[in-house]
């Protein structure tokens, strides 16, 4: 099985979070097959900034390839 994506750890984290209730804390929300296109990797480095700021998962364990690893992951 591949690695969890931090999204779905975080889901996990925060009281086995729905992926309805994770899109709900969007302005405006995402619908649940938008939240599991993004824990199969498929976001874009706008939304991975949105993400970062709503939740505090990190942009770069978000999308390493856009923006690097960062220091704390090293």
């Amino acid at each position: 099985m591949a690695n969890k994506s931090e999204i779905t750890t975080y889901r996990e984290e925060h009281d086995r979070m729905s992926l309805e209730e994770f899109g709900k804390l969007f302005t405006p929300p995402v619908d649940k097959s938008t939240v599991m296109r993004w824990e199969r990797g498929n976001i874009t480095p706008r939304r991975a900034i949105e993400i970062e700021a709503v939740t505090g998962i990190k942009r770069h364990a978000l999308l390493p390839e856009f923006f690097g690893i960062s220091e704390a992951a090293e």
